[in-house]
C-alpha cells in the first residue's frame, strides 16, 4: 500500500507530538523524516530505529558558545538538536562568509541532510561529512537545486558519532567526485507525484505511537454519539 507525501508527514509529525515533543518541534523533526522517505531514504525506518531515543525524552537545548566550538550532542538525536543548530550557525552567516561545526556524540548525523537541504534557498552551500569506516567517510554537498551523496577517502580524523558541517556563502570548490544519489528539484518533484511505500512493519509502528495523540472515548461521548448532545451544554 502507498501514501501521499502529505500522509507521511501527518502521520510523523503526530507521532513525534504522540512521543512528547513540544509544538514546532514535533513540525521540525516530522520535515526530516518525511523529506528523508520521499527521497527513498528510508526516513520512517530512521525513525523506527530511534524510537528509544525519542520516547517522552525530548530535550532540543543545546549549550552553544562560539561559532567554531565543538558541540557534544550527548548522544541525543538530531530529531531533538538538529533543527535549533542549523538555525543558530545559519544566522552567523549574516556577519561572515562560512560556518564550521563539528558535532560530538552525535547518534544520527544522515539526518542532518534535510535541514541543510531546507536552508539551501538561503545559503549557496552546505556540506555534512561523518565516518564511514576506518578508512572512508560519508559526504554529503547540498547546492539550492542538488543534493549530492558520496563517499571519499578519509583526510582527517573522523570518530564514530561525529560529524563536521559546513555552511557557506561561497560557492563549492571541491565537488565530489564519485557521487553515489543525486538529488534534484525535478526528482523531489516527480516523487511527490508517486505513492510512497514505506516498510509496512516500520509504517504500523510509527502509525501505533501516532494514536497517542487520540482522544480517547469516554463512556459520556459513547452514549450521545457523533454529534449528540445539547448546544448549551
Amino acid at each position: 500500500m502507498g501514501y501521499s507525501f502529505y500522509e507521511i508527514y501527518i502521520t510523523a509529525l503526530r507521532a513525534f507530538s504522540g512521543m512528547g515533543f513540544p509544538h514546532g518541534s514535533d513540525e521540525d523533526a516530522a520535515y526530516i523524516i518525511s523529506w528523508l522517505e520521499l527521497n527513498n531514504l528510508q526516513g520512517i525506518k530512521k525513525l523506527t530505529n530511534s524510537i528509544a531515543l525519542l520516547d517522552n525524552q525530548y530535550n532540543g537545548i543545546t549549550n552553544i558558545k562560539e561559532a567554531d566550538e565543538k558541540i557534544d550532542l550527548n548522544h541525543k538525536s538530531v530529531l531533538m538538536k538538529g533543527p535549533g543548530i542549523i538555525d543558530y550557525f545559519e544566522s552567523l552567516l549574516l556577519n561572515q562568509d562560512k560556518v564550521i561545526i563539528t558535532l560530538n556524540n552525535c547518534p544520527d548525523p544522515f539526518l542532518l541532510l534535510p535541514l541543510l537541504y531546507k536552508v539551501s534557498s538561503r545559503i549557496l552551500f552546505s556540506q555534512l561529512i561523518f565516518y564511514y569506516s576506518e578508512n572512508k567517510i560519508n559526504i554529503h554537498q547540498v547546492t539550492k537545486n542538488k543534493t549530492l551523496i558520496g563517499k571519499k577517502n578519509k583526510k582527517k580524523y573522523l570518530k564514530k558519532n561525529q560529524a563536521e558541517i559546513i555552511l557557506s556563502n561561497q560557492k563549492n570548490i571541491s565537488p565530489i567526485k564519485n557521487i553515489e544519489r543525486q538529488i534534484t528539484d525535478q526528482s523531489i518533484q516527480e516523487n511527490l507525484a508517486l505513492a510512497l511505500k514505506p516498510n509496512i512493519k516500520d509504517w504500523n509502528k510509527v502509525s501505533e505511537i501516532a494514536n497517542r495523540t487520540f482522544v480517547p472515548e469516554s463512556e459520556e461521548s459513547r452514549n450521545r454519539g457523533a454529534g449528540g448532545g445539547d448546544d448549551n451544554d
